[in-house]
């Protein structure tokens, strides 16, 4: 809908002819960045789509059911690509990881272990382990996975949001190539919003969301009902898009009767403080001419060679072929009926010929090249035989089957790892753009030995003295300038340079990661005290248990006892040495004075 000009050249919204052919180029230019988007994509969203049913078990088309039912022939399904997928997914989740922040200095310990609580405690409020398995099922099966990590005020603090982007959502530059995407120019997704929620969150902009709605194309894009619009629920298709202007990316928000917000600069930084969008994708494959798809693609062939001879061989096995001469039997329909039946009675006229032919050779050839069809779906992927073990073989033989097993699906983990880290990345880039305030992160799960991380928490002068020289010098004692801020225990914005980030095994805490290494040291053979593992642990009761350890405190009086007894002992023992010296000196004295010995010249040697 155009908006009428005033004499002056302004238009109804107070802007001038040159704002308003701005804002229509630029309209003009985010339409076509979605159409170039979903025309370029049309033939693999469709595959996409075809792939999702195929997991879900509708792999028979109309028209090939309506042509079964004709025959009389059953539209069998052997899903295998389910359990093929569902063991993927299953291994995803035995292999989700950790964050956790290395120093890069010996000064940054403290820093790195605040900074592995902060972006855990992040992902533990989004619940970032489902985050991950939606998007590794999306790719999968569909074959591209997206999510968005944003930043948003909640009250008097900022929460760092993760949130999965249904496949069918989001759009993306059909020039990109590589598998993370993030070489596209553009990207977005798509919001269908009733019409009445869109006008109270836009409340300038009621017209062009009226036009919207009223002017809507017919056509498809996944609210299913309508291209931009939906006309029996009254709802309305509202685009969020990111998009690169040289260095720079903008955010903008539109529907097809206008701009509903921006274009705004984006907010957020990645660690070398560049301007990104917030969206975190990934690609199982891309073909060369840039449609995504993901494992099931390869099985869709295979599937329904298994579909259609499985249901060829039964209809061969249930139906009879006859030969015979005209007039043979005097009703054809009730002769065909009565074939077809395990208990059927055929009556034929004499005189005529009639020969049931036999096809068992086609049902055992059928079944034959279904048997090979089903190895060859096996042979793809992470096959049963690699899985399980073939029958009877040894437990070495098994392990190394199920290692080849994870070695093929090495390309497909090595993505979803790539996008973890990436998301990972963008959670610390958030948290320390927007967590300016104090935080207390918890960083062990025991209810009854809580500890906690301070985040961005502020060192006053007295603090920093009694750091440094253990307590305030009198001389500063009721100096005002004490209660000052002159540094930040932990503080988030500083952080960036010495923080690399690595995955280490899902553990609760940074604490059990601490037990897990000591305990795979006393493995090891290194003399770690008792006394210490269990110190080191989250157990309940820990302090009980260390007690019963080290057994019952000694009772003050007997120790006073146990010492005169060792002063007592230490006085008989110095008396014993002198009586033992004391003799020992009589004994020598008494061998100088042995006869005939004070006759003898002096020089003979027997004395001195």
């Amino acid at each position: 809908m155009e908006n009428r000009m005033t004499q002056n050249g302004q238009s109804q919204n107070g802007q001038s002819q040159a704002e308003q052919a701005e804002r229509e180029a630029l309209l003009a230019k985010l339409v076509g960045f979605f159409d170039e988007a979903e025309d370029a994509s049309l033939e693999g969203r469709l595959h996409a789509e075809r792939d999702r049913d195929y997991y879900d078990g509708r792999q028979w088309t109309a028209t090939e059911e309506d042509a079964l039912s004709r025959r009389g022939q059953a539209p069998i399904v052997v899903n295998r690509i389910k359990p093929k997928v569902d063991y993927l997914l299953g291994l995803e989740r035995q292999s989700r990881t950790d964050p956790r922040c290395f120093p890069r200095n010996p000064a940054d310990e403290g820093a790195a272990k605040a900074a592995t609580e902060a972006i855990r405690f992040v992902l533990d409020d989004n619940g970032f382990d489902q985050v991950r398995s939606q998007v590794f099922e999306h790719m999968l099966v569909e074959g591209s996975g997206f999510a968005e990590v944003v930043a948003a005020r909640r009250g008097t603090q900022t929460r760092v949001t993760i949130s999965p982007i249904g496949w069918d959502r989001a759009f993306v530059d059909p020039h990109a190539r590589r598998r993370d995407l993030e070489d596209a120019r553009y990207r977005g997704q798509v919001i269908w919003m009733d019409l009445a929620e869109a006008q109270a969150k836009y409340p300038n902009h009621l017209e062009l969301l009226d036009s919207a709605y009223t002017e809507a194309e017919s056509g498809t894009y996944d609210d299913k009902p309508s291209r931009w619009a939906d006309r029996r629920r009254r709802r309305v298709r509202v685009v969020e898009c990111w998009y690169k202007e040289g260095s720079q990316v903008f955010q903008a928000v539109f529907c097809r009767g206008g701009i509903l917000k921006g274009p705004t600069a984006s907010p957020y930084r990645d660690d070398e403080g560049n301007p990104e969008d917030p969206y975190v994708c990934a690609a199982a494959f891309v073909a060369r001419d840039g449609e995504r798809y993901g494992a099931v693609r390869q099985m869709i062939g295979i599937q329904d060679e298994i579909n259609k001879r499985r249901s060829k061989a039964l209809h061969l096995l249930s139906v009879r072929q006859v030969r015979a001469e005209k007039g043979a039997v005097e009703d054809v329909a009730r002769a065909r009926r009565e074939l077809a039946r395990p208990d059927g009675w055929l009556e034929t006229v004499p005189g005529f010929e009639l020969e049931i032919l036999p096809t068992g050779d086609m049902a055992t050839a059928q079944f034959q090249l279904l048997t090979e069809a089903k190895n060859e779906i096996d042979a793809v992927g992470a096959g049963a035989a690699q899985i399980t073990g073939a029958e009877g073989a040894s437990g070495r033989a098994i392990q190394l089957l199920q290692q080849g097993a994870r070695m093929e699906l090495g390309p497909l983990l090595d993505t979803l790892r790539a996008w973890q880290t990436r998301a990972y990345r963008k959670a610390w880039g958030r948290i320390r753009q927007f967590w300016t305030e104090v935080r207390w992160v918890r960083v062990t799960n025991d209810e009854r030995s809580l500890a906690w991380v301070g985040l961005n928490i502020p060192v006053t002068r007295a603090a920093q003295l009694v750091d440094e020289f253990g307590e305030i010098p009198p001389e500063l004692i009721g100096d005002p300038s004490l209660d000052d801020v002159v540094a930040h225990q932990n503080h988030v914005a500083e952080l960036d340079v010495d923080i690399i980030v690595g995955d280490v095994p899902d553990t609760a805490s940074v604490r059990q990661e601490e037990f897990q290494t000591l305990a795979r040291l006393a493995e090891g053979g290194v003399p770690i005290p008792p006394e210490a593992l269990v110190e080191a642990s989250s157990l309940r009761g820990r302090e009980r248990i260390l007690e019963l350890m080290r057994g019952p405190a000694p009772d003050p009086t007997d120790a006073a006892m146990l010492q005169r007894e060792l002063i007592r002992a230490e006085i008989a023992e110095r008396t014993a040495r002198a009586a033992k010296t004391a003799a020992e000196a009589a004994r020598i004295n008494a061998g100088l004075q042995m006869p005939g010995t004070a006759d003898l010249p002096a020089d003979t040697g027997l004395i001195g």
